[in-house]
């Protein structure tokens, strides 16, 4: 009895214990089921140990770092020869947004040794020069000598606006002018004199002084690949290379080609990887000539596509393949294209509305020099700088306002003698004027021997006291008014000239692919008879808008013709971009 009593208060003893340990627990617990199944207990997981914030991001930098060496190694057995590794993770960049004032450098030039001592004391000559002190100036003279001809360049820019350096990377020959480690470049420039031993020094240096670095690539004139690779040249029909007469009678290789455009774009990414802000593509074009070379030549991939096709295709490729490599991409173009339409005459491979589609920048060269006779209403073009540039920027923005993004308007201007007319620094800044007057402030300077006059790069006391753009009142960029945008319009309809019509109609819910504007406006019911403008009356309460005033007598109808004569009319006109739009309305109920 006592035996069992002991057991009893050790039991009760226990159950107390339990019960202090673990919570309130009832007194009478409930007599397990015999006939049911015993829990098994689930040990609990050991908890993870906390890691820093540090250790989280090192772990994503390893993760990264581990795809990117997968992926590398594919792109490396998918681009062969073009292979290009990809910005190193984490040194990803964006595209840099500066408003570029540029002067051009040759390989040659970029490849001269670099002092900072005197790249700082040629700047301070130009700052003495900019400040109008003389006496400083001609102080300084003597140290400012010792700077070579890159140095004085970079001097240029630490003392006035220029801000930007255009550098060749393949040049007018198509020769590299840096070290490449792509292997297909290798191949073509074995024996190539490389002008710029050390580009990430050159690079460094130039970024140190905040200049903007864009590396100019020619495209598709590049006699050394031509040469070397005439399988990828512009063919004779009677077979062998076609010889470009109206350039020395070299090759050039064929802008249908895909090969070609992988081989350009590789070295593009190679100096976006080096380090340069943008990338420039020249002689984005076909050879000039076009009517003496078509009915002789072919062209090998062309596949019934157009010239302008060709090169608006390979600018939408090279942008696409660059995106990775956060760099601006731009494409000089001949001058003329300012004002010609969907390639004609030249059959060059260069419409303007095609080419801005695809890039950041477009760059007209729109040297006076080239221009001949008749243009802009001037017997020697050359003589008048300041009206050729404002004549063809004028069209340009023109252009650029029939587009839904355009690209910026950067144009090449003259700093070379022409037939007896020296381009000092005066002539050089007149044109630079004429272009800031009408809202264009990025320009570039061609100057084939690299010899630059830091006083064009200075504004003027006018300038200083100047608003730019300039105020143009009623009229737009093109000097029009709404009732001239009105009859621009007209008139193109009348005469079939649809080119007229799509750059005076407003971008919003107009036809953008202008081939399928054309088209629509060719099969239209309506027959424009005859029209006259009476005038425009501007809205008090928008200084970018009016009302044109006019009659028009239209014919109507496919099978059965209707005669409709209006009067008094009224349409929309508001200056879009600039430029006087109209919204065309023939509605025969007004």
């Amino acid at each position: 009895m006592f035996k069992k009593s002991r057991k009893a208060i050790i039991l009760l003893l226990i159950l107390s214990m339990l019960t202090g340990c673990t919570g309130q627990v009832s007194a009478n617990p409930p007599i397990p089921n015999e006939e049911s199944e015993p829990v098994a207990e689930v040990p609990s997981e050991p908890a993870e140990p906390e890691i820093s914030e540090e250790e989280k991001q090192k772990q994503e930098m390893e993760k990264k770092l581990q795809e990117r060496v997968e992926l590398e190694v594919k792109r490396k057995e998918e681009l062969k020869e073009f292979y290009v590794p990809l910005v190193p993770v984490g040194e990803e960049r964006e595209k840099k947004k500066v408003e570029v004032k540029s002067l051009y450098a040759t390989g040659h030039t970029a490849g001269n040794e670099l002092n900072k001592e005197n790249i700082d004391a040629y700047g301070a000559y130009v700052k003495a020069l900019a400040d109008k002190d003389t006496v400083k100036a001609n102080q300084l003279l003597a140290s400012a000598d010792k700077a070579n001809r890159f140095e004085r360049i970079i001097g240029i820019a630490v003392g006035t606006e220029i801000n930007a350096l255009v550098i060749n990377v393949k040049d007018d020959n198509g020769l590299i002018t840096y070290p490449s480690d792509i292997e297909v470049v290798q191949k073509m420039n074995e024996t190539t004199a490389i002008p710029i031993k050390d580009v990430d020094n050159m690079l460094k240096v130039l970024k140190e002084y905040d200049i903007y670095t864009i590396g100019r690539i020619v495209a598709f004139k590049d006699k050394n690949f031509a040469v070397k690779s005439p399988e990828h040249s512009i063919q004779l029909k009677t077979g062998g290379t076609w010889l470009d007469p109206n350039s020395g009678n070299i090759p050039w290789i064929n802008p249908f080609d895909k090969y070609v455009w992988d081989y350009n774009i590789a070295i593009a990414k190679e100096a976006a990887l080096k380090g340069f802000d943008e990338i420039q593509f020249d002689y984005v074009r076909f050879p000039d000539g076009a009517k003496k070379y078509n009915p002789i030549t072919e062209f090998p991939g062309r596949n019934d596509r157009d010239k302008d096709e060709a090169i608006a295709e390979f600018l939408e490729y090279a942008r696409k393949e660059l995106e990775p490599y956060g760099v601006n991409l731009g494409a000089d173009v001949f001058g003329i294209t300012t004002r010609t339409w969907d390639d004609y005459p030249e059959d060059i491979g260069q419409t303007w509305i095609l080419i801005g589609q695809h890039v950041d920048n477009i760059a007209p060269m729109v040297y006076p020099s080239h221009y001949s006779t008749g243009w802009y209403n001037l017997e020697n073009p050359n003589a008048h700088p300041y009206l050729v540039v404002k004549g063809s920027m004028e069209e340009a923005l023109e252009k650029n306002s029939s587009m839904t993004n355009p690209p910026i308007i950067r144009p090449w201007l003259q700093d070379f003698d022409w037939a007896g007319i020296e381009y000092g620094y005066d002539k050089v800044r007149t044109q630079i004027v004429a272009a800031k007057e009408l809202g264009i402030y990025e320009y570039m300077i061609w100057n084939p021997s690299n010899v630059y006059d830091p006083r064009a790069y200075i504004a003027t006391d006018a300038e200083t006291k100047t608003t730019y753009p300039l105020d143009k009142g009623e009229l737009d960029y093109r000097e029009k008014s709404p009732a001239d945008a009105a009859d621009k319009y007209l008139s193109g309809m009348k005469t079939g000239r649809y080119s007229y019509m799509y750059l005076m109609e407003l971008v919003n819910g107009r036809e953008n692919d202008f081939d399928k504007y054309a088209e629509k406006a060719e099969n239209s019911d309506i027959t424009l008879l005859s029209y006259r403008i009476n005038g425009y009356e501007m809205d008090a309460s928008n200084k970018d808008a009016a009302i044109v005033n006019l009659n028009y007598k239209i014919e109507t109808g496919t099978e059965t013709k209707e005669v409709t004569e209006k009067e008094n009319i009224q349409w929309k006109a508001v200056r879009e971009n600039g430029i006087w739009k109209i919204k065309p309305d023939f509605n025969t109920q007004q």
